[in-house]
């Protein structure tokens, strides 16, 4: 995943679910892919776990400054990892040509505002779950917008 998706970070990936799916509690039983919840388990330096967020499904997602800010809450110095090389990004058979990621996205993001529109009169927890899922699309789009503009 690394390299497919040229990513400048180490990436976990667990695919017999025994490394950290299963023992931190992340399998999906209903997911028909058996694919995990999303999550953040942020350890301490001896390994213990101090804190958790768990999304209710697939397309949930913890704002990227929440996770910097609940990580930074515990004043721990930054740690040297051993460098990554980072090759060139191949992407597989089925995957979305970068081009096209722009309207995936704002498709989404107004399949939501309209599902918000449409039935958050019946529960307003539908409207505040438009409302998230429009903000997130909003920050996919501008990481989007930005990565374009560097890749020239």
């Amino acid at each position: 995943m690394v390299s497919k998706l040229d990513l400048p970070f180490a990436y976990l990936s667990d695919s017999d679910r025994a490394g950290a799916i299963q023992p931190f509690g992340l399998s999906n039983p209903d997911d028909p892919r058996n694919l995990a919840y999303p999550a953040l388990v942020l350890l301490d330096p001896e390994g213990a776990e101090v804190w958790r967020w768990v999304s209710r499904d697939f397309a949930d997602r913890m704002p990227e400054d929440d996770v910097v800010e609940v990580v930074g809450g515990y004043g721990w110095a930054p740690v040297a990892g051993e460098a990554i090389e980072i090759g060139l990004a191949e992407p597989g058979p089925r995957a979305m040509p970068f081009e096209g990621l722009s309207f995936y996205l704002r498709g989404a993001r107004f399949a939501a505002l309209a599902m918000g529109l449409r039935h958050g009169h019946h529960d307003p927890s539908i409207k505040a779950d438009s409302k998230e899922y429009v903000a997130e699309m909003d920050r996919f789009l501008a990481d989007y917008a930005a990565l374009k503009e560097r890749r020239g």
